[in-house]
């Protein structure tokens, strides 16, 4: 196991949960493949690590991720969207999540971002999700077993 929370956890999960919701694609936004067609999803890690206690071993930390859809009409990526928050809200979608201990603590920001390009629009919509997780970091130092003083134990 990994001394640190990798963060390929979220993504694979997210990917799984909205190819399962809507059989389309999730891809990384701003990424460097090739684009699928019309219509995908894309994600951004933008919060990576909020602070929700002391910060020490093993400790709960939240992150935000905006999903985003894009397609040519305006209502299919309003339906997508809506479809992907349903699912992330039901058992089934939170279940994905549970699964590689991943809470979904909230979903918001449901909203249109629309994107010109050039001499037309990408449609586009999604929503931001806010998601807690155990960071499994652990400090490997020696522990103390015996205290000297004076000469003595």
């Amino acid at each position: 196991m990994a001394n640190y929370f990798d963060y390929r956890v979220i993504t694979s999960s997210l990917i799984q949960a909205v190819r399962t919701a809507t059989g389309y694609p999730c891809i990384e936004a701003n990424g460097t493949g090739e684009q699928p067609a019309y219509p995908f999803a894309t994600f951004t890690i933008t919060s990576p690590k909020i602070t929700i206690q002391r910060d020490d071993e093993n400790a709960p930390f939240e992150l935000t991720v905006s999903l985003t859809w894009h397609d040519e009409s305006s209502l299919s990526v309003l339906n997508l969207a809506k479809k992907c928050e349903s699912y992330f809200k039901s058992t089934a979608g939170r279940s994905v999540f549970v699964a590689k201990g991943v809470v979904i603590v909230d979903i918001m920001g449901f909203d249109r971002r629309d994107n010109f390009i050039s001499i037309e629009y990408e449609r586009m919509a999604g929503f931001d999700v806010s998601m807690r997780v155990l960071d499994p970091f652990l400090d490997e130092v020696d522990p103390i077993t015996q205290i000297r003083t004076n000469g003595g134990i």
